[in-house]
């Protein structure tokens, strides 16, 4: 089961990283800075600091929207769970990240499922009180609108990629998002099944090896087990561009 370390905030200090206020304060895309620092302690009042599991459940689609995600370390994925029992991942969260579960403006019910890839430390925040300063501050409410358009745009994008690129541009997508966009590295050990992967790429697992397995041949990236490496970045942008 998940970990609760701090129900509340009061004892801020003996929390690793500072939770309380830092996933605040040093928020990566800093829609937080137009609070006051009165408006800080009203969100962050009876957060909840989290340690997920790998593979537990931080939140599951259709339920309830009742909290935001700041992840303070580790690994998610973002997935849309279908009727036919398959599965798209829409993307990774990383540190830093905040997540609304696609309900915070919308019927406040999660529009997909977050869970664990590697032992994720996060912190709840209780979306009321996000919604609560969202009227009451006009320069939060643009900011925290501009993230959710920034977001749903980018869930378009990858939509239409998914829909009218070839399988070869959507593995090279796959593999150019995990790179530049997670690990920063050209090598790096994705927590990650060849399944995983696969509903990153909207195809099925089979598909997504053999095409896997041509890159390699070609010299495209190197992979052993879960470590791939990218040999020839340039070569997957242009599989990735002609689709």
């Amino acid at each position: 089961m998940a970990n609760i370390i701090e129900s509340t905030c009061t004892n801020c200090a003996k929390l690793e990283d500072g939770c309380c206020k830092t996933c605040i304060t040093e928020h990566k895309f800093n829609i937080f800075s137009p609070l006051t620092n009165e408006e800080i302690e009203f969100l962050i009042d009876d957060k909840k600091q989290i340690i997920y599991k790998t593979g537990e459940t931080i939140m599951k689609q259709n339920t309830s929207s009742t909290h935001v995600v700041c992840v303070r370390s580790g690994l998610a994925k973002l997935y849309v769970e279908s009727d036919n029992g398959k599965n798209v991942i829409v993307r990774i969260a990383k540190k830093g990240d905040f997540i609304t579960g696609g309900g915070l403006f919308n019927g406040s019910v999660q529009h997909f499922s977050i869970t664990a890839l590697t032992p994720v430390r996060c912190c709840l925040i209780d979306s009321a009180k996000l919604t609560t300063l969202f009227s009451e501050n006009n320069s939060f409410a643009v900011g925290l609108l501009r993230y959710n358009t920034k977001q749903n745009n980018y869930l378009l994008n990858k939509l239409v990629n998914h829909t009218q690129k070839y399988m070869p541009g959507r593995v090279a997508d796959t593999l150019l998002y995990l790179k530049n966009e997670i690990f920063a590295e050209s090598a790096f050990q994705a927590p990650l099944t060849r399944q995983e992967l696969a509903e990153m790429s909207n195809m099925t697992k089979e598909s997504f090896v053999r095409i896997l397995h041509q890159f390699k041949d070609s010299k495209l990236v190197a992979v052993d087990g879960n470590t791939i490496e990218i040999l020839n970045e340039n070569s997957l942008i242009a599989i990735s561009k002609n689709g």
